[in-house]
């Protein structure tokens, strides 16, 4: 496994992070029972991964439950532990409140890596810096960071602080974070941690079709606007989206490597990228996603998988946010 240090921090990170948002259910996935989770997480661990990514948001604390669990197997100076703010608490006293619940659940005392999940326009900058820098002073939060963030948020931000990482949806489908957010990002120094990078499942190749796909996870733009749980509005690009998984397909058998493997390789070869998450819901998933890291693309095998996805790119455009026609990223 190789590691990265986070911003100007002194964290260090597992290229490959496990990423809990899948085991907590919903209309995404099934929820993963408890004990098969932190075995899952076990097996990460015990296969290099030391950096684990939950939120507040995911299964109204579920996540971060297990993720406390699993923590009394393990030695925590050796585990980085990330965790999200929801938008609705980033008022000064709310945060510190939401953080002092995370913990709790984490049963942990303090929280390496503390994201402010979405910004929100209604509570200003400076006032949820003051939050993350007094946690921070505290010992409660080592690096503060954020996600799902544009540029000019991004800016507001570090005129109240550091923040080291931006967590975004990053991967060959979904590479919308390349037209201004990963410059701005690396302009500054704060590293991107790259979620979703086999497109919610869109690149395991399990899927030939939009009919073959589960419906709850409809909701990106990839998919039409009308699809039971979208948001947006959009006519969506699903033609697109899979013809472009199959040139992905196509390019990986021309190499002879594993579609899975290159996907999620492909964002650690990107600049700026510290880690990429993965989920995982059963041991074997774990160790096969950990092995990613050492993974070599080769700079032909990147320029032939930058062709076969340019077209989806250009037709999905600037917007980062997968879910928003109206994004959330400023």
């Amino acid at each position: 496994m190789e590691y990265a240090t986070l911003g100007h921090s002194d964290v260090d990170v597992s290229r490959v992070g496990l990423g809990l948002w899948n085991i907590s259910g919903g209309s995404d996935w099934e929820r993963t029972d408890e004990r098969q989770a932190v075995e899952t997480i076990h097996a990460a661990y015990d296969a290099g991964v030391d950096f684990f990514d939950t939120a507040e948001a995911y299964g109204d604390g579920y996540s971060e439950s297990v993720l406390g669990t699993a923590l009394e197997g393990m030695d925590r100076e050796d585990v980085v532990v990330a965790t999200k703010v929801w938008s609705d608490n980033l008022a000064y006293d709310d945060l510190r409140a939401a953080c002092e619940a995370s913990l709790d659940r984490l049963g942990t005392d303090y929280v390496d890596v503390y994201y402010v999940h979405y910004h929100n326009p209604e509570i200003p900058v400076s006032e949820t810096m003051r939050a993350l820098r007094d946690l921070q002073d505290e010992g409660r939060v080592r690096v503060p960071a954020v996600s799902n963030t544009g540029p000019v948020d991004l800016g507001e931000t570090l005129e109240h602080g550091r923040v080291e990482a931006n967590q975004v949806p990053y991967s060959l489908l979904w590479r919308a974070v390349e037209y201004e957010v990963a410059d701005a990002c690396r302009a500054e120094d704060v590293d991107l941690v790259a979620y979703s990078p086999l497109a919610q499942g869109l690149l395991t190749g399990e899927y030939a079709s939009a009919e073959e796909y589960p419906t709850g996870r409809m909701r990106t733009r990839h998919f039409a606007g009308d699809r039971p749980e979208a948001r947006h509005g959009e006519p969506g690009v699903e033609d697109l989206t899979f013809e472009t998984v199959q040139r992905v397909r196509q390019v990986c058998a021309e190499y002879d490597r594993d579609m899975v493997e290159v996907a999620l390789a492909w964002p650690l070869h990107q600049p700026g990228v510290a880690s990429v998450l993965a989920g995982a819901s059963t041991p074997e998933h774990a160790r096969a996603n950990a092995a990613a890291a050492d993974v070599s693309l080769s700079e032909d095998l990147l320029a032939d998988l930058d062709e076969a996805t340019a077209d989806l790119k250009a037709a999905l455009g600037p917007n980062p946010d997968p879910w928003q026609s109206n994004s959330r990223y400023r």
